[in-house]
């Protein structure tokens, strides 16, 4: 082989110290990834639905802060990435190079799966972004949605185990009227009351409280929350009119 047969010693040794990303998974967690695989495609469809449309650094950006919002995930790590952070991750080739160079460059939806695997590697520091590079470089767009469901997963977990060391409290269903602050005392964190069911007790703006029941799906499903806070509102529009037209 010529001198000019060979490739690149960079790429020699990047070739060599590739790891491959074989994850061991129980059928749990298996299940688990292939659900959120689903919910990431769902998203994809509507967020990108034309496959074939090239992406500037900015609509990257943007569909990665999306992602991670619809996601139900770190809203913080969705608002803090840039454009600038798009840029980075492409010098420091987290990115698989796009078509084109500089303001002209092009990504595509292989691109956006490695945007948002490098970011949730990032912030759960699980992986470092060497890592996550080795593991989505040159990979098809197949695994590296595996690899970002595996990270999603993760992030879950974390999210769960932080609501987990949430006081608990027991609590009982409010009887159905409106009850004022002197009608009962207020359930205190771990109070063995009779009949109770265990439950989080949420302290909000002005002084307010909200309980909710430990076993309901609005402490595991970002959507589940959300229906929640929507139904809370309702509650307490509807008990303001009442008492309004009373």
């Amino acid at each position: 082989m010529s001198p000019s047969d060979r490739p690149p010693l960079r790429a020699q040794r990047r070739a060599a110290t590739r790891r491959p990303t074989v994850v061991a998974r129980t059928p749990a967690r298996a299940d688990e990834v292939r659900e959120i695989e689903g919910e990431l495609e769902s998203w994809r469809d509507y967020a990108v639905p034309d496959l074939a449309t090239p992406l500037d650094a900015e609509a990257v950006a943007r569909l990665v802060g999306g992602c991670l919002i619809s996601l139900g995930l770190d809203e913080a790590a969705a608002t803090s990435f840039t454009i600038h952070t798009v840029h980075f991750y492409r010098r420091k080739e987290i990115l698989d190079p796009p078509e084109g160079r500089t303001s002209a460059a092009r990504y595509t939806v292989r691109h956006l799966w490695q945007a948002v695997g490098a970011r949730l590697a990032g912030q759960l520091a699980l992986l470092t972004l060497a890592e996550a590079r080795e593991a989505m470089a040159g990979r098809s767009e197949r695994v590296l949605l595996t690899f970002v469901a595996e990270r999603v997963l993760d992030a879950r977990a974390r999210q769960a185990t932080r609501r987990a060391a949430t006081p608990i409290a027991g609590a009982r269903p409010l009887a159905p009227m409106l009850a004022t602050a002197a009608a009962e005392p207020r359930p205190t964190p771990n109070a063995n009351i009779s009949g109770a069911v265990p439950a989080i007790i949420l302290p909000l703006p002005g002084e307010a409280w909200c309980v909710v029941p430990a076993a309901h799906p609005a402490n595991r499903s970002p959507a589940a929350a959300r229906a929640l806070g929507k139904a809370l509102t309702d509650a307490i529009q509807a008990a303001g009119n009442g008492t309004s037209n009373s």
